[in-house]
């Protein structure tokens, strides 16, 4: 019974972290984001990906201009957990992928 609550356990921690796993959306016209580039990002691990860019992270960016902005060039990218924030970022021309933990 123990190994099972263990196991039990486990998978939870799991779903978890696959539930929070960062999406990076990108305007293709600056892919990859570098120096001299801004980036939304809304977590610490969202604003360390940024800053693995390069870029500078831009925490807690509205998100609800955010895709506009990333579609007219105002930020080169967006680092976000938020399914209405990466499905509006697509719809705008966006690239996006989840990042890789």
């Amino acid at each position: 019974m123990r190994m099972l609550a263990y196991l039990v356990a486990i998978l939870a921690s799991l779903s978890c972290a696959a539930a929070h796993a960062e999406t990076v959306c990108i305007n293709p016209k600056d892919d990859p984001p570098g120096p001299d580039t801004t980036v939304a990002c809304y977590s610490d691990a969202g604003c360390k990906v940024a800053e693995s860019f390069g870029a500078e992270p831009i925490r807690d960016y509205d998100a609800e201009s955010a895709p506009f902005a990333l579609a007219r060039g105002k930020i080169s990218a967006i680092i976000t957990t938020a399914k209405d924030v990466i499905k509006i970022a697509e719809a705008n021309g966006a690239e996006c992928h989840p990042q890789k933990p």
